[in-house]
């Protein structure tokens, strides 16, 4: 039996827009928050910065945790954890990765339009709206 996967991701605002990534994966494009997967020895806050060096080209300050989610199929368990933060250097710039397709400032506006994977655009909307942490969501997957 394999063991979670642990993935960081970050909430970053910019007037009226979210960062977001575009993956492609098996023909499938989807949007997610910035981040990506915890390496061992490294803290949450790392695996972040780390992160968003390699898929954004920027660095980022670490504010507070916003959430934290399962996504467990028969396949795969991994765990989703949220934080804030912000763009304090660099210029925008989509990673090397090939599953990366564009990194860019989404208009808030059209969250609901996207394809957005784990499924927290719910939560995402309602800590947009108050600002206060949501604790565990449960299971994601879809």
């Amino acid at each position: 039996m394999e063991k979670p996967d642990v993935r960081v991701a970050i909430v970053i605002l910019k007037e009226d827009k979210i960062l977001l990534v575009q993956h492609k994966k098996e023909g499938k494009k989807y949007w997610l928050l910035p981040g990506g997967r915890v390496d061992f020895g490294e803290t949450l806050i790392e695996a972040i910065q780390r992160e968003m060096l390699e898929e954004a080209n920027i660095k980022v300050e670490v504010g507070n945790l916003l959430f934290v989610s399962d996504a467990i199929s028969n396949k795969r368990h991994i765990i989703n954890i949220f934080f804030e933060g912000e763009m304090i250097a660099g210029n925008l710039k989509v990673g090397d990765e090939e599953i990366l397709q564009c990194v860019e400032f989404v208009p808030l506006s059209q969250i609901d339009e996207l394809t957005f994977y784990p499924l927290v655009k719910k939560e995402l909307k309602q800590w947009l709206t108050n600002r206060k942490p949501l604790g565990y969501l449960g299971n994601r997957w879809e």
